[in-house]
């Protein structure tokens, strides 16, 4: 299989009007995400709010759609898988030591959560914390398909 670097270009190249829709649109599924979340779990509206709230900062830094190829070439898109060595753990499959590293930078409450019993959003948002930080280069296979 022939793989393809693909580089998003970069935000001065892209027009600020031509991003606005994109934008409304995430801004519009993260909307729907927390009400289903909010239907389906026992979330308060307080608990929806702050993650929300903590992850507005990523919401740029990969698309659903990005995310998603990533966690199919990491995991086959199972949050809950753990490698045969137990070394790599969840849908991005973290070691542990990265996921706490990640997880005292940005998110204290989640140091010490094994990353594949982690719930999905907080493991798409460690990913998207972890690809702010250091790109592609944490995934050298997988993020090639980003």
């Amino acid at each position: 299989m022939q793989q393809h670097d693909v580089t998003a270009p970069s935000a001065a190249a892209t027009p600020r009007n031509a991003r606005r829709p994109r934008r409304r649109w995430r801004v519009g599924l993260l909307a729907g995400v927390c009400a289903v979340v909010l239907a389906t779990s026992a979330c308060t509206p307080e608990q929806i709010a702050l993650f929300r709230h903590v992850a507005e900062p990523y919401d740029d830094v990969l698309t659903a759609e990005q995310l998603h190829t990533l966690r199919v070439c990491e995991s086959g898109d199972d949050y809950s898988i753990v490698d045969r060595t137990g070394s790599f753990r969840g849908a991005y499959q973290f070691t542990r030591s990265t996921w706490d590293s990640v997880a005292s930078r940005h998110f204290e409450w989640l140091v010490g959560v094994d990353p594949a019993e982690a719930e999905p959003w907080w493991q798409d948002l460690m990913a998207r914390a972890l690809w702010s930080e250091r790109g592609r280069a944490p995934w050298p296979v997988c993020g090639r398909r980003v």
